[in-house]
């Protein structure tokens, strides 16, 4: 299966809901076992947000090794290589590391009672 980021969202790859359009367009195709290209072509903003959604909680249920060797992101710019690797990484560590969880939950609860 190919998914055309671009043409889901548009140029801009920033907010969390833009990265779970990205992540339902995929994910049926994902789960039966499919490799699915993602395709950057025409995107030129990213933020970990959008990956965090888009790709990070595919760690939940699937091993890095896993999503590395059936998510195949295509035309990929340079400037989204780096927030892709960090969301997937945090992401493992998120979902593999109950006290970084932990933490992690609780800085953000905090995070939310201040806004």
């Amino acid at each position: 299966m190919k998914v055309n980021v671009c043409e889901l969202v548009g140029d801009v790859c920033m907010t969390f809901e833009d990265g779970a359009k990205i992540h339902d367009a995929y994910r049926p195709a994902f789960n039966d076992g499919e490799t699915v290209e993602l395709d950057f072509a025409g995107t030129r903003v990213f933020v970990s947000q959008f990956f965090n959604a888009a790709v990070g909680q595919l760690l939940k249920v699937y091993s890095k090794e896993e999503v590395h060797r059936r998510l195949i992101p295509l035309n990929l710019p340079f400037a989204a290589g780096a927030p892709m690797r960090q969301s997937i990484e945090n992401a493992e560590r998120y979902f593999r590391d109950p006290q970084y969880q932990a933490a992690l939950d609780k800085v953000l609860e905090i995070q939310a009672a201040e806004a």
